[in-house]
């Protein structure tokens, strides 16, 4: 009879103990995300659900008052990750480009098959369906509908610029926008959104269109190289920020009207004064307050997190935001996010801007981590302004 070795008994029974207690903190979920960084991500209106896209391809559903999170899949487009507004239901691209507009409980109510989209966005009746390509084309529709919106030129586009041609809609699927790298200043009349021969976009910046007719209605200039920008929920305002430190509103009912918003420490630029005066006096510091220390005014990410009235300004390189009041040029509050861990702001990833991510409904905001898989959720109380970090998953 062979002998049993009791060290050798003793170091199975601790491996086998070890994959147990594994099996049990990954089914209470009490390990941090087994994936990659956050690429795209979505809050549902009421701000309990968060779905992301993550570097590895994982699909993941968060429900933030259960503290849970699902690996939906693991063949999911990086870019994909999108709620649709006014349900509890997201859309999703898997890697056979197979489109897909799904309820948290797995109902699908929507599929077809797309091109691999870089960023899509959906109206709630989901009969609106927006996408862009790596070349900064936009498309409406799919299947037999899709039709193109945007196609004018070559340059620049996801690999010339390392950053996605951001799309946003309103609630109301009234207007959308797109926003890429502000570089043209002609007029909306000078050229069609359809020309795909010439070699630089004239319409690379911010650009407000119809959601109806899927014509620009104007071009929204002010901005300098990358550049961010989204529409408010009511359709009523939209809000850029570039690479630049350049931050823009506008109103869409009068969209030829820029309004610009302050730097944090110089202040709000005046136009019209001569050419001979001292730098600091073409600058009003009337309404700024206190800056902290890591704040930075060049932007990665705009987005609304009080219904159409207050948005947040998010630094590239910094663990600050900067809420703003829509309307006003002044910061009103510096929110600091927590330097550990390290968000999706550092680093310069401009090609991970959809890894930020609001429900202004619900006053929620969720953020993709820098390196790793796991994501931070904060909730904003628009009476005391405040912005407090309720759940991170490293």
């Amino acid at each position: 009879m062979a002998v049993i070795n009791a060290n050798k008994v003793r170091w199975i029974g601790a491996v086998l103990g070890a994959f147990v207690l594994i099996s049990i903190l990954l089914n209470f979920n009490l390990l941090g995300v087994w994936a990659g960084p956050v690429m795209s991500m979505g809050v549902s209106e009421s701000g309990r659900y968060i779905v992301s896209a993550h570097r590895d391809n994982n699909l993941i559903l968060w429900d933030r008052q259960e503290k849970q999170w699902d690996t939906l899949s693991r063949e999911a487009n990086l870019y994909s990750a999108y709620f649709v507004p006014g349900q509890n239901a997201f859309l999703w691209q898997d890697t056979d480009n197979t489109v897909t507009a799904q309820t948290i409980d797995g109902e699908v109510l929507k599929q077809f098959q797309h091109f691999p989209t870089y960023g899509h966005v959906i109206s709630g009746d989901l009969e609106t369906y927006l996408s862009a390509d790596e070349h900064w084309n936009v498309f409406s529709g799919y299947g037999d509908t899709k039709r193109t919106v945007l196609s004018d030129g070559i340059s620049p586009s996801f690999l010339g610029s390392g950053k996605l041609f951001n799309l946003a809609i309103d609630r109301n699927n009234t207007f959308f926008v797109t926003a890429g790298v502000d570089n043209d200043r002609s007029e909306i009349a000078d050229h069609s959104p359809l020309n795909s021969g010439q070699r630089f976009s004239k319409y690379g910046g911010v650009t407000l269109w119809s959601a109806v007719t899927k014509q620009p209605v104007a071009k929204l200039r002010g901005n300098s190289s990358k550049t961010h920008a989204t529409i408010s929920p009511d359709g009523q305002w939209v809000v850029s920020g570039d690479e630049a430190g350049n931050s823009i509103t506008w109103r869409t009912s009068n969209p030829e009207r820029r309004m610009r918003a302050a730097r944090y420490s110089s202040g709000l630029y005046i136009d019209g004064l001569p050419d001979d005066l001292p730098d600091s006096d073409y600058f009003d510091k009337s309404g700024l307050i206190e800056a902290p220390r890591g704040v930075h005014d060049f932007t990665i990410a705009i987005a609304f997190i009080h219904n159409s009235e207050y948005y947040l300004r998010f630094g590239n390189n910094s663990h600050f935001a900067a809420l703003f009041k829509t309307g006003s040029p002044w910061p009103v509050k510096y929110f600091d996010l927590g330097e550990s861990p390290k968000l999706v702001t550092y680093a310069s990833q401009y090609s991970r801007n959809t890894a930020i991510a609001t429900s202004p409904e619900a006053g929620i905001l969720a953020m993709g981590h820098q390196s790793t898989g796991g994501i931070s959720v904060y909730q904003f109380d628009s009476d005391k302004l405040t912005l407090e970090r309720v759940w991170v998953v490293e």
